[in-house]
């Protein structure tokens, strides 16, 4: 696995990365606009920051008009739509990068959507499992709470088992990502058993790419905050516009990154890579 690779690839596509991040800047502005600057929310935000709360009752606030909720409603319409299409063009990356290209695949909208629902879907089912394993560790926890060593005993398995399969259901959301984009077939990110069954036999290959995420997370966190040092400090509406800009920048690069990463590891455990069948890209998945 490649790590130099994975860090330069969105480097190496950093005009298509930040007009994506341009974009979705103008989207999310546009809309924060309507919402901040055709209501008086100060009431609001007194009682939450819990200054003058005297001055200010939440109940003083006036009702919000068609302006400031069309302002919110294309606030949450566009984090939901920009999150899935930014996991479902994921997948396109990871086959372009199967293919061998160095730059990032062309967009279809419509699809990209479409694949980061199905991948939405899929991930949902994931968290279910992962809660209910949760719920039964505290039930059983609480029942034994007055066993002394026992309990103890417990609680550091379950940790134990909470982190374990927490690592591996998130290796089979990654295996789940890789076969759909290989098999071209949507229903592949929802067989989590045998999803899981893959991340757990190869669980050093997973945990070698987990290392690498988390060095990611690393040096784009020591690099977004160098450069917010030095653009961010501008005075005014432009500082705060540079700040948000270069928060989502590097976010999605790191974002592409660890795609690369994903791709990468596909190949090690068998998906996609030299059997990647090319003419499944354009499958329908509907």
């Amino acid at each position: 696995m490649s790590f130099s690779s994975a860090f330069r690839y969105p480097f190496q596509n950093l005009a298509k990365v930040l007009s994506i991040v341009l974009v979705l800047t103008i989207a999310f502005a546009v809309f924060i606009g309507l919402m901040l600057n055709s209501h008086d929310w100060s009431p609001l935000l007194d009682q939450i920051s819990a200054l003058d709360s005297a001055e200010h009752d939440i109940g003083d606030m006036e009702a919000m008009g068609a302006t400031p909720f069309i302002g919110l409603v294309g606030l949450v319409v566009v984090a939901v739509v920009s999150g899935f299409w930014i996991s479902g063009y994921s997948v396109e990356v990871i086959r372009s990068i199967w293919n061998e290209i160095g730059y990032m695949p062309g967009i279809d909208f419509g699809r990209n959507l479409k694949d980061g629902f199905y991948l939405f879907l899929s991930s949902v089912a994931y968290w279910i499992l992962f809660i209910v394993l949760l719920v039964v560790e505290t039930i059983v926890l609480q029942a034994t709470s007055s066993l002394g060593a026992i309990n103890a005993l417990l609680v550091i398995v379950g940790v134990a088992v909470t982190i374990i399969t927490g690592a591996v259901m998130g290796w089979a959301y990654f295996v789940g990502m890789a076969r759909f984009a290989a098999e071209g077939d949507h229903r592949a990110a929802y067989q989590i058993r045998r999803n899981m069954g893959i991340a757990r036999a190869n669980w050093t290959k997973g945990a070698g790419l987990l290392v690498y995420m988390i060095a990611l997370s690393i040096i784009y966190g020591a690099i977004r905050t160098m450069v917010d040092g030095v653009f961010g400090g501008v005075a005014g509406m432009l500082g705060i516009t540079l700040s948000v800009v270069i928060y989502y920048l590097f976010n999605l690069m790191q974002h592409f990154s660890t795609q690369h990463l994903i791709a990468q590891y596909a190949v090690q455990i068998g998906i996609g890579g030299g059997d990647y069948d090319a003419s499944k890209d354009k499958v329908d998945f509907g």
